[in-house]
Protein backbone atom coordinates (compact mmCIF):
# COMPACT_ATOMS: atom_id res chain seq x y z
CA UNK A 1 0.00 0.00 0.00
CA UNK A 2 1.38 3.38 -0.68
CA UNK A 3 -0.08 6.71 1.62
CA UNK A 4 -0.14 10.14 -0.40
CA UNK A 5 -0.38 13.21 2.21
CA UNK A 6 -0.01 17.23 1.06
CA UNK A 7 1.50 18.81 3.88
CA UNK A 8 0.10 22.31 2.46
CA UNK A 9 -3.39 21.20 4.05
CA UNK A 10 -2.00 22.46 7.02
CA UNK A 11 -2.71 26.46 5.51
CA UNK A 12 -6.13 25.66 5.75
CA UNK A 13 -7.70 26.30 9.10
CA UNK A 14 -11.70 26.99 9.12
CA UNK A 15 -12.63 29.00 12.23
CA UNK A 16 -16.34 29.16 12.14
CA UNK A 17 -19.86 28.18 10.68
CA UNK A 18 -23.03 28.93 11.35
CA UNK A 19 -25.23 26.09 12.51
CA UNK A 20 -28.90 26.52 13.28
CA UNK A 21 -28.05 30.52 13.48
CA UNK A 22 -25.72 30.64 15.20
CA UNK A 23 -21.93 31.35 14.81
CA UNK A 24 -19.93 27.97 16.11
CA UNK A 25 -16.72 26.45 15.76
CA UNK A 26 -15.71 24.78 12.31
CA UNK A 27 -14.30 21.61 12.97
CA UNK A 28 -12.69 20.64 9.70
CA UNK A 29 -9.12 21.10 11.32
CA UNK A 30 -6.21 20.36 10.08
CA UNK A 31 -5.31 18.30 13.36
CA UNK A 32 -7.84 15.47 12.06
CA UNK A 33 -5.22 14.45 9.39
CA UNK A 34 -2.62 14.74 11.25
CA UNK A 35 -3.42 12.32 13.67
CA UNK A 36 -3.90 10.23 11.00
CA UNK A 37 -0.27 10.58 9.55
CA UNK A 38 1.46 10.22 12.39
CA UNK A 39 -0.46 6.84 14.02
CA UNK A 40 0.00 5.29 10.49
CA UNK A 41 3.91 6.33 10.37
CA UNK A 42 4.60 4.94 13.56
CA UNK A 43 2.48 2.06 13.75
CA UNK A 44 3.09 0.98 10.07
CA UNK A 45 6.07 2.13 9.51
CA UNK A 46 5.08 3.18 5.57
CA UNK A 47 7.49 6.39 3.92
CA UNK A 48 4.57 8.72 3.30
CA UNK A 49 4.81 10.10 0.01
CA UNK A 50 4.24 13.85 -1.09
CA UNK A 51 1.44 14.02 -3.41
CA UNK A 52 2.66 15.06 -6.95
CA UNK A 53 2.01 18.24 -9.15
CA UNK A 54 -1.36 17.46 -11.70
CA UNK A 55 -2.28 19.94 -14.10
CA UNK A 56 -4.89 22.41 -12.92
CA UNK A 57 -7.76 21.48 -15.40
CA UNK A 58 -8.51 18.05 -14.15
CA UNK A 59 -11.11 19.46 -11.97
CA UNK A 60 -12.90 20.32 -14.96
CA UNK A 61 -13.50 16.50 -15.32
CA UNK A 62 -16.42 17.18 -12.73
CA UNK A 63 -16.62 21.01 -12.10
CA UNK A 64 -18.60 23.29 -13.97
CA UNK A 65 -16.21 26.36 -15.46
CA UNK A 66 -18.34 28.59 -13.90
CA UNK A 67 -18.44 27.48 -10.62
CA UNK A 68 -14.50 26.70 -10.91
CA UNK A 69 -13.97 31.03 -11.79
CA UNK A 70 -15.90 31.75 -9.20
CA UNK A 71 -14.29 29.92 -6.27
CA UNK A 72 -10.90 30.84 -7.21
CA UNK A 73 -11.74 34.44 -8.00
CA UNK A 74 -13.25 34.64 -4.30
CA UNK A 75 -11.03 33.06 -2.54
CA UNK A 76 -8.46 35.75 -4.16
CA UNK A 77 -10.58 38.69 -2.92
CA UNK A 78 -10.43 37.41 1.11
CA UNK A 79 -8.09 38.61 3.25
CA UNK A 80 -5.56 36.70 4.99
CA UNK A 81 -7.42 35.38 8.11
CA UNK A 82 -10.82 36.29 7.14
CA UNK A 83 -13.86 33.81 6.33
CA UNK A 84 -16.57 34.10 3.65
CA UNK A 85 -20.34 32.98 3.72
CA UNK A 86 -22.80 33.14 1.33
CA UNK A 87 -25.13 36.19 1.09
CA UNK A 88 -26.82 34.96 -1.81
CA UNK A 89 -27.50 31.44 -2.33
CA UNK A 90 -27.87 30.99 -6.17
CA UNK A 91 -25.65 33.81 -7.11
CA UNK A 92 -22.62 32.61 -4.59
CA UNK A 93 -21.86 29.41 -5.28
CA UNK A 94 -21.97 27.57 -1.61
CA UNK A 95 -25.31 25.32 -0.91
CA UNK A 96 -24.59 25.83 2.89
CA UNK A 97 -23.70 27.98 5.58
CA UNK A 98 -20.66 25.81 7.06
CA UNK A 99 -18.28 25.70 4.02
CA UNK A 100 -16.99 28.95 4.77
CA UNK A 101 -14.35 30.84 1.59
CA UNK A 102 -10.85 31.35 2.78
CA UNK A 103 -8.08 33.16 0.86
CA UNK A 104 -6.64 29.37 0.82
CA UNK A 105 -9.70 27.81 -0.16
CA UNK A 106 -8.60 26.92 -3.65
CA UNK A 107 -5.26 26.52 -3.89
CA UNK A 108 -5.95 24.27 -1.49
CA UNK A 109 -8.53 22.42 -2.29
CA UNK A 110 -6.08 22.11 -5.91
CA UNK A 111 -3.49 20.12 -3.43
CA UNK A 112 -6.24 17.90 -2.01
CA UNK A 113 -7.09 17.19 -5.79
CA UNK A 114 -3.66 16.52 -6.28
CA UNK A 115 -3.34 13.65 -3.54
CA UNK A 116 -6.22 11.87 -5.06
CA UNK A 117 -4.93 11.64 -8.21
CA UNK A 118 -1.43 11.02 -7.38
CA UNK A 119 -3.09 7.95 -5.36
CA UNK A 120 -4.83 7.00 -8.83
CA UNK A 121 -1.67 7.19 -10.87
CA UNK A 122 -0.21 4.64 -8.53
CA UNK A 123 -3.26 2.25 -8.54
CA UNK A 124 -2.44 3.09 -12.78
CA UNK A 125 0.81 1.89 -11.77
CA UNK A 126 -0.11 -1.27 -10.70
CA UNK A 127 -0.20 -0.55 -7.05
CA UNK A 128 -3.80 -2.49 -5.08
CA UNK A 129 -4.25 -0.37 -2.35
CA UNK A 130 -3.42 3.26 -2.45
CA UNK A 131 -4.51 5.83 0.23
CA UNK A 132 -4.98 9.51 -0.22
CA UNK A 133 -4.56 11.07 3.23
CA UNK A 134 -5.85 14.31 2.39
CA UNK A 135 -8.36 17.12 3.46
CA UNK A 136 -10.52 19.54 2.80
CA UNK A 137 -12.86 16.71 1.61
CA UNK A 138 -14.39 16.18 -1.12
CA UNK A 139 -17.80 14.08 -1.37
CA UNK A 140 -20.28 16.88 -0.73
CA UNK A 141 -19.10 19.19 -3.51
CA UNK A 142 -21.11 19.05 -6.27
CA UNK A 143 -20.66 19.94 -10.15
CA UNK A 144 -21.55 23.66 -9.40
CA UNK A 145 -21.70 24.45 -5.80
CA UNK A 146 -19.49 23.64 -2.28
CA UNK A 147 -20.95 22.39 0.93
CA UNK A 148 -20.27 20.39 3.78
CA UNK A 149 -16.53 21.45 3.93
CA UNK A 150 -15.97 20.32 0.45
CA UNK A 151 -14.93 22.50 -2.32
CA UNK A 152 -13.84 20.41 -5.17
CA UNK A 153 -15.45 16.68 -5.45
CA UNK A 154 -11.82 14.33 -4.95
CA UNK A 155 -13.37 11.02 -5.75
CA UNK A 156 -15.21 11.74 -8.52
CA UNK A 157 -12.58 13.58 -10.34
CA UNK A 158 -10.46 10.17 -9.53
CA UNK A 159 -13.02 8.06 -11.21
CA UNK A 160 -12.59 10.48 -14.09
CA UNK A 161 -9.20 10.51 -14.52
CA UNK A 162 -8.92 6.72 -14.04
CA UNK A 163 -11.44 6.42 -16.74
CA UNK A 164 -9.54 8.92 -19.56
CA UNK A 165 -6.69 6.43 -19.20
CA UNK A 166 -8.28 3.01 -18.82
CA UNK A 167 -12.42 3.68 -20.28
CA UNK A 168 -12.85 1.27 -17.46
CA UNK A 169 -15.97 0.71 -14.58
CA UNK A 170 -15.24 2.55 -11.51
CA UNK A 171 -17.68 1.74 -8.22
CA UNK A 172 -17.08 4.36 -5.34
CA UNK A 173 -18.68 2.85 -2.22
CA UNK A 174 -19.62 6.06 0.60
CA UNK A 175 -18.44 4.96 3.87
CA UNK A 176 -18.79 8.96 5.62
CA UNK A 177 -21.74 8.77 7.96
CA UNK A 178 -23.09 12.06 5.69
CA UNK A 179 -24.92 10.95 2.26
CA UNK A 180 -22.27 12.01 -0.61
CA UNK A 181 -24.86 14.46 -2.09
CA UNK A 182 -22.15 15.54 -4.56
CA UNK A 183 -20.91 12.02 -5.82
CA UNK A 184 -24.08 11.17 -6.22
CA UNK A 185 -25.56 14.13 -8.72
CA UNK A 186 -21.89 14.02 -10.51
CA UNK A 187 -22.81 10.41 -12.04
CA UNK A 188 -26.83 10.15 -11.09
CA UNK A 189 -27.02 9.56 -14.84
CA UNK A 190 -24.03 7.65 -15.83
CA UNK A 191 -23.80 3.36 -15.62
CA UNK A 192 -19.72 3.62 -16.23
CA UNK A 193 -19.71 4.83 -11.95
CA UNK A 194 -21.81 2.93 -9.64
CA UNK A 195 -22.41 5.32 -6.32
CA UNK A 196 -22.95 3.47 -3.27
CA UNK A 197 -23.16 5.16 0.18
CA UNK A 198 -23.98 4.01 3.93
CA UNK A 199 -24.95 7.13 5.81
CA UNK A 200 -27.08 8.40 8.34
CA UNK A 201 -30.86 9.02 6.99
CA UNK A 202 -31.39 12.13 5.41
CA UNK A 203 -34.38 12.49 7.53
CA UNK A 204 -32.80 13.04 10.04
CA UNK A 205 -28.89 13.97 9.49
CA UNK A 206 -27.15 16.74 7.38
CA UNK A 207 -27.43 17.22 4.06
CA UNK A 208 -30.98 16.37 3.96
CA UNK A 209 -31.66 16.80 0.61
CA UNK A 210 -30.50 13.41 -0.52
CA UNK A 211 -29.34 10.26 0.28
CA UNK A 212 -33.00 8.26 0.54
CA UNK A 213 -33.20 4.27 -0.94
CA UNK A 214 -35.25 5.71 -3.65
CA UNK A 215 -32.57 7.60 -5.12
CA UNK A 216 -31.37 4.90 -7.75
CA UNK A 217 -30.27 7.19 -11.00
CA UNK A 218 -31.87 8.24 -13.65
CA UNK A 219 -31.56 7.88 -17.83
CA UNK A 220 -28.70 5.20 -18.53
CA UNK A 221 -27.81 6.01 -14.62
CA UNK A 222 -30.98 3.89 -13.56
CA UNK A 223 -29.89 1.44 -11.14
CA UNK A 224 -26.10 2.44 -10.47
CA UNK A 225 -26.96 4.79 -7.61
CA UNK A 226 -27.54 2.90 -4.31
CA UNK A 227 -28.12 4.57 -1.14
CA UNK A 228 -28.27 2.52 2.43
CA UNK A 229 -29.85 4.97 5.08
CA UNK A 230 -29.27 4.33 8.54
CA UNK A 231 -30.85 5.70 11.79
CA UNK A 232 -28.35 7.12 14.92
CA UNK A 233 -26.87 4.84 17.72
CA UNK A 234 -26.09 2.10 14.75
CA UNK A 235 -23.64 -0.68 16.18
CA UNK A 236 -21.15 -2.28 14.61
CA UNK A 237 -23.04 -5.68 14.06
CA UNK A 238 -25.77 -3.65 11.89
CA UNK A 239 -23.76 -1.28 10.21
CA UNK A 240 -21.79 -4.95 9.04
CA UNK A 241 -24.48 -6.65 7.90
CA UNK A 242 -25.75 -3.57 5.50
CA UNK A 243 -21.67 -3.38 4.44
CA UNK A 244 -22.22 -7.05 2.90
CA UNK A 245 -25.75 -6.40 1.02
CA UNK A 246 -23.76 -2.82 -0.05
CA UNK A 247 -20.74 -5.17 -1.30
CA UNK A 248 -23.29 -7.68 -2.69
CA UNK A 249 -24.13 -4.38 -5.54
CA UNK A 250 -20.41 -3.37 -5.69
CA UNK A 251 -19.62 -7.53 -6.90
CA UNK A 252 -22.47 -7.44 -9.03
CA UNK A 253 -21.70 -4.61 -11.08
CA UNK A 254 -17.61 -5.55 -11.25
CA UNK A 255 -15.25 -2.70 -11.84
CA UNK A 256 -12.21 -2.51 -12.53
CA UNK A 257 -11.51 0.13 -9.59
CA UNK A 258 -13.09 0.62 -6.51
CA UNK A 259 -12.92 3.78 -4.88
CA UNK A 260 -13.95 4.64 -1.13
CA UNK A 261 -14.50 7.91 0.55
CA UNK A 262 -13.75 6.89 3.90
CA UNK A 263 -15.17 8.91 6.73
CA UNK A 264 -14.34 8.24 10.48
CA UNK A 265 -17.50 10.20 11.80
CA UNK A 266 -18.91 6.71 11.79
CA UNK A 267 -17.13 6.56 15.20
CA UNK A 268 -18.75 6.32 18.39
CA UNK A 269 -16.56 9.29 19.46
CA UNK A 270 -17.07 11.82 16.57
CA UNK A 271 -18.59 15.42 17.41
CA UNK A 272 -20.33 15.20 13.74
CA UNK A 273 -21.33 11.47 13.32
CA UNK A 274 -24.59 9.44 15.00
CA UNK A 275 -23.47 5.95 14.37
CA UNK A 276 -22.04 3.72 17.64
CA UNK A 277 -19.01 2.12 15.81
CA UNK A 278 -16.00 1.33 18.02
CA UNK A 279 -12.22 0.93 17.13
CA UNK A 280 -13.27 -2.83 16.40
CA UNK A 281 -15.72 -2.76 13.89
CA UNK A 282 -13.41 -0.23 11.45
CA UNK A 283 -10.73 -3.24 11.98
CA UNK A 284 -13.88 -5.62 10.46
CA UNK A 285 -14.86 -3.14 7.58
CA UNK A 286 -11.49 -3.48 6.25
CA UNK A 287 -11.23 -7.23 6.34
CA UNK A 288 -14.44 -7.12 4.81
CA UNK A 289 -13.05 -4.86 1.51
CA UNK A 290 -9.68 -6.98 1.95
CA UNK A 291 -12.09 -9.78 0.55
CA UNK A 292 -12.76 -7.80 -2.62
CA UNK A 293 -10.47 -9.08 -5.92
CA UNK A 294 -10.46 -5.02 -6.92
CA UNK A 295 -8.04 -2.63 -6.91
CA UNK A 296 -8.93 0.12 -3.63
CA UNK A 297 -8.39 3.74 -4.39
CA UNK A 298 -9.12 5.20 -0.33
CA UNK A 299 -9.93 8.76 -0.17
CA UNK A 300 -10.27 10.90 3.06
CA UNK A 301 -13.43 12.26 3.82
CA UNK A 302 -15.19 13.12 7.27
CA UNK A 303 -13.70 12.30 10.61
CA UNK A 304 -13.91 15.11 13.07
CA UNK A 305 -12.45 13.54 16.50
CA UNK A 306 -8.63 13.44 16.11
CA UNK A 307 -7.55 10.66 18.37
CA UNK A 308 -10.73 8.68 16.83
CA UNK A 309 -9.75 8.78 13.84
CA UNK A 310 -5.60 7.93 14.20
CA UNK A 311 -7.18 4.55 16.26
CA UNK A 312 -10.30 3.98 13.60
CA UNK A 313 -7.78 4.03 10.38
CA UNK A 314 -5.16 2.14 12.17
CA UNK A 315 -7.85 -0.47 12.76
CA UNK A 316 -9.11 -0.11 9.47
CA UNK A 317 -6.09 -0.45 7.46
CA UNK A 318 -4.94 -3.51 9.72
CA UNK A 319 -8.17 -5.29 8.96
CA UNK A 320 -7.53 -4.63 5.05
CA UNK A 321 -3.89 -5.82 5.26
CA UNK A 322 -4.20 -8.54 7.28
Amino acid sequence: MKIFYDRRHLLHSPQKEIDNGEWVENPEKPLRIEAIRERMESLFGYAIQESKYHFDSYIYLVHEPEYVDWLKRKSGEIEAGKEYFPEVFGYDKVFDTGTPITRNSYNISLTAVATTLSAADSILDGENVAYALCRPPGHHATRSLAGGYCYFNNAAIAARYYQKYTQGYVAILDLDFHHGNGTQEIFYTDSTVLYVSIHGSPEKYYPWISGHSWEIGEDEGLGYNFNFPLDGDITGSDYLRTLEKALVEVETFDPDLLIVSLGFDTHTEDPMGYFSLVDSDFFMIGKQLSGLDLPLLIVQEGGYNADANGRAAVNFFSGMLK
